[in-house]
């Protein structure tokens, strides 16, 4: 049977029992009464501390911290373990300062030894918050600090205040003497001065001091309300009732979601040169708000979604209708030199970004994949803090092949954009998330990698490339409006050029477009195109260029609009 757990109360209670009676010496003829029958008392009062299910069934709190996080797009799923010695009997384990967002339909908890589980609950503990505690004693402390720094420097501005007013005083009392000479009063200003800058200079000085502490009260005292609102909040606990038949240690593991969590993923996207492949860095930005610090956790980041419904969805009807494509192809103007197998050049030149990257590897990250979801799990412990703020992680740095290709819309810009073409992109598990975009060397601006669209190829754009200037200018000498009978004929006609500041030959696409009439009474016509190609439908206009290092070429874009003299249309 072993000895009895004397940290059990009602064993406890029982044994001071035994010894109040052991000590009774006012009344020795009842405790000679009692002498044979307190072996006896003892005997059963034991008996029944060991046999009571409701001591058995006494609560014992356990340490379960977080040791893994699977974070999920919305939601994640935070894992630990807790060491078990248990004693004979049915016992209730309580993993306490969890976090009070759990998903009581989420909870799992494992056992490892020779134990029975026979019931799981959660519940929310309204009276403590010990996660916060040193929290909140801390602000209280460096807020206590910064009042001691602004009493001495109050006191400081005081006596230089006094030292001021104490100048000025006898200032006026010597310069209102009729009596005084010159040279008193010269060395008079002499001193007043001097010591009167000092006093100033020191003042300001102070002033400044006391003006920033000021402001690091006010950030300390916001800070310590948030911190102050959220240790009102309970913390979580999930009860675990335990039975074993004999002394046995073990362990229990947990696991549970909370949704107030989540990770969004971005990219910086990079090219050096149009004749060099493209570098993605794939990132995450993880953030929490479960009432809990992940403190050195491993971190797992999966595309699944923990909380979909479990039932297959409706296969609504599926309607389709013609479709025409308004987005330009446009030439490509660097690339592999075809459309497949990269050459030996672009090879050598991954292999040369592979090795520049070296020198600044990402953190170790494993991505492991399952039939419907991937996951990225970063090797090396990380520490979330609660509050919303978003921790980025770098996940992979990718080297892809890509074509590229320039556009311009001389009507909206005056600049031409360049364009990224990756191909197979569904192999390097890319999220739909925004991207933060490098030329050069140089920022040109944020961009979105869309991966919904189920296309072969993912377009990226890179930015403007100011390399390249393009301009519409209209030519007024063949714009004009006549009347032509009942109808009205204008005429509008504009140059656009391209200048090409590069050290190399580009490509270039050409972007405008004539109007397209929707009453039968309207007629627009093409005069000149100058070699570009019109789509009736679209009123779209094109020319792919090709131009030099240093040059600049031009064409032409003139169409007429006819219409009825009383009738108005607006155009450009």
């Amino acid at each position: 049977m072993g000895l009895p757990d004397w940290n059990r109360p009602a064993v406890y209670f029982y044994g001071r029992v035994f010894v109040i009676l052991e000590r009774i010496t006012l009344f020795p003829y009842l405790y000679k009464k009692f002498d044979n029958m307190k072996k006896y008392l003892f005997v059963a009062l034991f008996g029944v501390a060991l046999s009571s299910t409701t001591l058995e069934g006494q609560e014992k709190y356990i340490q379960c911290p977080v040791t893994h996080v699977t974070v999920f797009r919305q939601g994640a799923q935070l894992s630990g373990d807790a060491a078990l010695s248990i004693q004979p009997g049915t016992w209730d384990y309580v993993a306490g300062g969890l976090s009070p967002y759990i998903d009581p339909n989420s909870i799992q908890v494992q056992g490892e030894g020779d134990f029975m589980i026979m019931g799981v609950t959660h519940r929310n503990n309204y009276l403590e918050n010990p996660a916060e505690s040193d929290d909140i004693k801390s602000l209280r402390d460096k807020i206590e600090a910064i009042d001691l720094k602004m009493e001495d420097e109050g006191t400081a501005i005081e006596v230089l205040l006094e030292k001021e007013r104490f100048l000025k005083a006898n200032y006026d009392v010597v310069t209102n003497k009729s009596a005084i000479t010159p040279e008193q009063l010269k060395a008079l200003i002499d001193i007043y001065g001097t010591n009167m800058e000092s006093v100033k200079s020191a003042l300001l000085r102070k002033t400044r001091i006391m003006k920033e502490y000021k402001e690091e009260k006010e950030k300390l005292e916001q800070q310590l309300a948030g911190t102050l609102d959220r240790s009102k909040m309970p913390t979580g606990e999930i009860v675990v009732t335990v039975s074993g038949s004999k002394p046995a240690t073990g362990k229990l593991k947990f696991s549970y979601v909370v949704m107030n969590a989540g990770w969004r993923p971005s990219y910086d996207i990079r090219v050096d040169d149009i004749t060099d492949p493209a570098v993605i860095i794939y990132k995450a930005d993880i953030w929490q708000n479960s009432g809990i610090e992940w403190k050195d956790v491993k971190i797992s980041l999966s595309n699944a979604a923990p909380m979909t419904a479990g039932f297959l969805p409706t296969l609504d009807p599926w309607f389709i209708d013609f479709y025409q494509a308004y987005a330009l192809n446009e030439m490509v103007v660097t690339a592999y030199g075809t459309k497949g197998r990269p050459a030996s050049r672009q090879e050598k030149a991954v292999e040369e970004v592979m090795m520049d990257m070296e020198a600044s590897a990402p953190m170790p990250v494993t991505v492991s994949e399952s039939n419907i979801s991937f996951s990225f799990d970063v090797n090396v412990p990380k520490t979330i803090a609660t509050g919303g703020k978003p921790e980025t992680v770098e996940l992979q740095r990718l080297t892809v092949p890509a074509t590229y290709s320039y556009a311009a819309t001389p009507k909206l810009a005056s600049t031409a954009y360049l364009m990224g073409y990756i191909t197979e992109w569904e192999k390097y598990n890319l999220l739909p998330g925004p991207s933060n975009i490098y030329f050069s060397n140089t920022f040109t601006g944020k961009g979105f990698i869309n991966t919904a669209e189920l296309t072969d190829t993912l377009q990226v754009s890179l930015g403007a490339d100011n390399s390249i200037t393009v301009k519409r200018d209209r030519r007024t000498d063949f714009t004009s409006q006549k009347l032509i009978g009942a109808n009205r004929v204008e005429t509008l006609s504009f140059l656009i050029s391209v200048r090409n500041n590069k050290s190399r030959e580009v490509t270039v696409r050409l972007r405008d477009q004539l109007p397209l009439s929707q009453n039968s009474d309207i007629t627009v016509e093409a005069v000149e195109l100058t070699g570009g190609k019109h789509n009736s439908v679209t009123g779209e206009v094109t020319w792919d260029l090709t131009v030099a290092p240093r040059e600049t070429k031009e064409v032409i874009l003139t169409y007429t609009v006819k219409y009825p003299k009383n009738k108005k249309v607006v155009l450009e």
